[in-house]
């Protein structure tokens, strides 16, 4: 195995009936025909919170794409983490996949907030074609808010990824999706930059747009990323696509979702 292609999708589709969309179930049909335009081997989604939203993208997907998620009893995915594997492409999980909750977080009591409730983490997948191989990690970090940019919670959440990234199977790749919150302009982003190879850092550049608004102020922020783990093993090249989003629902999330095309090369 010393080359590997994967198109990988990220993307927060912000799934909640209040505040930013009026049609979640709408939003979760204009996804689904979305990626099944895209074709992605692996699609990643953050925040979708609920079964009813992880059983609408199913039926719209399946039974070309497998749903991937650990559940919480009665709710929906662990951390709103939800991913979809495309089997019609012969790619499936290798094991079980496992959920990692951070362990810095907000407080509980935030509940106008959510992030403490939502209990945020790490969903981990070992993915195999044929002899290809790759680990894929979905993660959504704590959010920031007007007053709070909880930067020590966050600094913690980026070193806990770090370390679960480390433990990876060193020879195997590896892609590190999802919302990080955190601006690439951001100290904080150093933490990102060490996990691998940023493979938004080129279209960041040239576009000089964000992958969503801050909620205050309407500034563009990039805080969403695809990121080539393992780069001491593997090289890493890629074109990235934004699938860009005006504003909540017009046409998809609040968030542009990023569509990579990847190819893996094994480092002699």
């Amino acid at each position: 195995m010393s080359e590997i292609c994967l198109k990988a999708l990220s993307w927060n589709l912000h799934a909640m009936t209040w505040p930013l969309s009026k049609d979640p179930g709408g939003r979760m049909d204009r996804v689904s025909a979305k990626v099944r335009e895209l074709s992605p081997d692996v699609a990643l989604f953050q925040e979708v919170w609920f079964g009813s939203q992880v059983d609408r993208l199913t039926l719209a997907l399946q039974p070309d794409w497998i749903p991937i998620c650990i559940k919480r009893r009665g709710v929906g995915p662990r951390g709103g983490l939800l991913a979809f594997v495309r089997a019609s492409a012969g790619w499936r999980v290798r094991a079980a996949p496992k959920f990692h909750p951070f362990a810095a977080s907000a407080p509980m009591w935030k509940v106008w907030e959510g992030d403490g409730l939502g209990g945020k983490g790490i969903l981990t997948m070992d993915l195999e074609r044929g002899e290809q191989r790759i680990c894929a990690l979905n993660t959504h970090l704590q959010a920031q808010y007007r007053g709070i940019d909880y930067a020590a919670v966050r600094e913690a959440q980026l070193i806990e990824l770090r370390e679960i990234v480390s433990h990876l199977h060193t020879s195997l790749p590896a892609i590190v999706a999802g919302d990080l919150n955190t601006n690439s302009r951001e100290s904080l982003y150093s933490h990102v930059a060490a996990l691998g190879t940023d493979l938004t850092a080129e279209a960041r550049e040239l576009c000089n747009c964000g992958t969503t608004t801050d909620p205050f102020d309407g500034r563009p922020e990039w805080i969403d990323y695809i990121v080539a783990a393992n780069s001491h093993a593997w090289t890493a090249s890629a074109n990235l696509e934004i699938i860009a989003n005006q504003r909540a629902d017009f046409p998809y999330s609040d968030h542009s979702g990023l569509f990579c095309t990847l190819t893996l090369a094994r480092r002699h």
